[in-house]
């Protein structure tokens, strides 16, 4: 079987995923040819899987790319994601390819899309062959706004590769000492990402008890202004800190030196940095919006004590007070979590059958 994979070649965690992805079906003998737009042309074999780039340019340029190389390697499936997912489904019907695969990874409540942009998206949709939901509350979406029948739709969440990383260390970013419980917020500063609630909750534990934190935003946006501003209101100062963009590497080590995770996204499709704090038996605090959380339904009780209203600053106050009393989850149960429900072996061959069906 011959599959041509569309989708950003980067450092990033979810390049990560289609590239093992890639390299897993080219051992078991299918030919894998990944395609991806980025500022520098390029064409490699990298484990086994011929990996093109060509230069992202205008609206009919990277269609054409697209076309080009449906056209040249006659794929028996086509999978793609994101900005690739129109043309790739608009050619690989044009030519006839046999399976037509796109994968959605983004709710309507992230995106903001026009009533423009939601029609043209069901347009396009409607020439997949199969479209997979990056989690359950993905999937009603795609149901109910996108009008894909639920015969075309399925199901996939990501593993992740965090634990193989290499780790680059930079312990002198945050503090040594013991008696401080280290707070990590990683995400765009963005008001869909609502970390001001992080600032929030904080300042109302502050006013109760006398607490040692430090918290570190990771990531960057348009938001950081307002946020430094809530802090500075807040008397916080001394307390937050914003790190900005890390590495693959970096983010690794961030994770291992915090003492608990706060994700308080208002609207998470799935939630990679979910996943990959579980992965590393990070403690975490989550919201109840994380599509992530729809596959996990093996652990109610540490689901109650690890999420949290994202509308509410008292639900996460209530949340987060237990671990300044050191009162923490052993890591070892949320490490569980991901090996329990995000199984590469599984997710494996759930992908794999969707290929292969008729």
């Amino acid at each position: 079987m011959k599959i041509v994979l569309f989708y950003t070649y980067n450092q990033g965690y979810l390049s990560s995923f289609f590239h093992e992805l890639s390299v897993k079906l080219t051992q078991e003998g299918h030919e894998v040819i990944c395609f991806s737009w980025k500022a520098s042309e390029s064409e490699r074999v990298i484990d086994h899987v011929k990996v093109i780039v060509k230069i992202k340019k205008g609206y009919f340029t990277n269609y054409y790319n697209v076309y080009a190389i449906i056209k040249k390697n006659k794929p028996d499936v086509i999978i793609s994601n994101f900005s690739y997912s129109n043309p790739a489904l608009l050619f690989g019907k044009l030519l006839g390819v046999k399976k037509n695969i796109t994968w959605f990874h983004s709710l309507n409540e992230q995106m903001n899309p026009s009533f423009k942009n939601i029609f043209i998206k069901k347009l396009f949709l409607k020439l997949a062959d199969t479209v997979i939901a990056n989690s359950f509350i993905t999937k009603e979406q795609l149901n109910e706004v996108y009008k894909v029948p639920k015969h075309n739709l399925e199901v996939v969440p990501f593993w992740t590769n965090i634990i193989q990383q290499k780790e680059e260390v930079a312990q002198s970013r945050f503090c040594k000492d013991s008696n401080y419980l280290k707070i990590g917020c990683p995400g765009r500063l963005t008001a869909n990402k609502n970390q001001k609630i992080v600032i929030q909750a904080l300042s109302k534990i502050e006013e109760l008890h006398d607490c040692k934190f430090h918290l570190y935003f990771v990531g960057s946006g348009h938001n950081k202004y307002s946020l430094n501003k809530l802090v500075s209101d807040s008397k916080l100062l001394d307390k937050v800190s914003f790190i900005g963009m890390l590495s693959p590497e970096e983010m690794k080590n961030f994770y291992k030196n915090m003492d608990v995770i706060v994700l308080p996204s208002l609207h998470e499709a799935f939630g990679l940095v979910l996943i990959e704090a579980l992965a590393l038996g990070i403690p975490v605090l989550v919201s109840s919006r994380f599509g992530a959380l729809t596959f996990i339904d093996n652990n109610k009780e540490l689901l109650e004590k690890m999420t949290f209203n994202p509308e509410s600053v008292d639900s996460l106050a209530d949340k987060l007070f237990p671990y300044f009393e050191g009162n923490n989850i052993h890591r070892s149960r949320f490490k569980k979590l991901y090996t329990d429900n995000f199984n590469k072996d599984k997710i494996y061959l759930k992908i794999k059958s969707i290929l292969l069906k008729d």
